[in-house]
């Protein structure tokens, strides 16, 4: 069963729990809370498939930095529908993730698939340092040059170098949405954010079960016959099920397809900072929706209620600023990496509503707990 609220700019500081003070004291592990999963992604094409047109490999070179710098390929794929779309989702997936986190195992896993049902394009990308992108210094990949990197190529489905779309969405998930969230506080040059798999304040013990588990990827066998530069991460074999997946609920095979598409993280990411998450967070002017699974186990639990849509827009509501108009889906039953559950297909729907609603007319601008539209799972 799903849930969706919707909040009214009013100003209101929600009290914060305990464990975002204890957040605050732990700079020292730069930005564990960030460190999500945003699942796996290869540097493989994506697979045309009769109910939607091929997905085109487009790659565009980027600098890390405004200005002349040194240039790297981004690689992505754009994905277009049956007729001519105004809107694009730009997909940015998390730590560890390709751009294969978007469609996933199967046909109820493909949200690109559903935005493309839906109407829009898609430009997914593999960010900067995984898949099949270029391989920066380890310590010159933070949130603030994905960010960069992230913005030109906003600007090149504006001007013409991959489309002229009217309305450009911001999609994340986990520290995809981190990206968003610096990119969108930085730039002011997308219309939505849908960040998926966050929250400001985190299960700091699982988070940091979760950093603990990051190693050298050249000492791990998924790399062994790859040249991994030094400062490059992944997680440890067998780990990644305990921070992204709900067992119970996860598509058959998802924790073994997530092993064998992980890809790298740097130790520049892990130098994000809670302050810098809420600078960029209280800069952001456009509509936001923030999706998040009931069994996140770096974001929910005891002490960091997930259950409903009012838990979610208490928790974050003074985190972005008065003006902002936020709305918030729980997806129950649903672990961390939310498009590896069979909770997948009628989140889409729920997202392209939203989007489409916010896109199409005035953002969604009330309190109450209702769903978007009938989300039996």
């Amino acid at each position: 069963m799903y849930h969706q609220a919707e909040t009214t700019p009013t100003g209101r500081q929600p009290q914060r729990p305990r464990t975002h003070r204890t957040r605050y004291a732990l700079r020292g592990w730069l930005a564990l809370q960030l460190v999500l999963a945003a699942l796996v992604l290869t540097a493989a094409p994506a697979q045309a498939r009769p109910d939607r047109s091929p997905c085109v490999r487009r790659d565009l070179p980027v600098t890390l930095t405004p200005g002349p710098a040194i240039r790297y390929r981004l690689a992505g794929w754009l994905c277009q529908p049956r007729h001519p779309a105004n809107t694009v989702q730009l997909l940015v997936a998390g730590l560890t993730y390709t751009h294969r986190y978007w469609t996933g195992p199967g046909h109820r896993t493909d949200q690109v698939a559903a935005a493309l049902a839906a109407g829009n394009a898609v430009y997914m990308i593999d960010r900067i340092g995984t898949g099949a992108s270029d391989r920066p210094p380890a310590d010159q990949v933070t949130v603030a040059t994905e960010a960069t990197v992230t913005h030109q190529a906003v600007h090149a489905l504006r001007n013409g170098t991959l489309g002229r779309y009217t309305h450009v969405a911001g999609v994340g998930h986990s520290y995809g949405s981190v990206v968003w969230m610096a990119e969108a506080a930085t730039h002011h040059d997308i219309d939505a954010l849908i960040l998926t798999g966050l929250l400001h304040d985190i299960d700091l013990d699982a988070m940091t079960r979760f950093t603990t588990d990051l190693h050298p990827a050249a000492d791990d066998p998924a790399f062994a016959h790859t040249t991994t530069p030094a400062g490059y991460l992944t997680t440890r074999p067998g780990s990644r099920g305990t921070y992204f997946l709900d067992p119970d609920t996860a598509v058959p095979g998802a924790a073994g397809w997530d092993e064998t598409t992980k890809t790298t993280a740097t130790t520049g990411e892990l130098t994000f900072t809670p302050e810098q998450e809420f600078a960029y967070s209280r800069a952001i002017t456009v509509p936001v929706l923030l999706v998040v699974g009931t069994h996140d186990a770096l974001f929910c639990g005891a002490a960091l209620q997930c259950s409903r849509p009012a838990d979610i827009c208490q928790r974050e509501r003074g985190a972005f600023p008065a003006s902002t108009a936020l709305t918030a889906i729980t997806v129950a039953a649903t672990g961390h990496s939310i498009n590896l559950h069979t909770s997948a297909t009628p989140t889409h729907t729920l997202i392209n509503t939203w989007l489409d609603r916010t896109t199409h007319g005035p953002a969604p601008a009330s309190c109450s707990p209702r769903p978007l539209t009938n989300t039996s799972q």
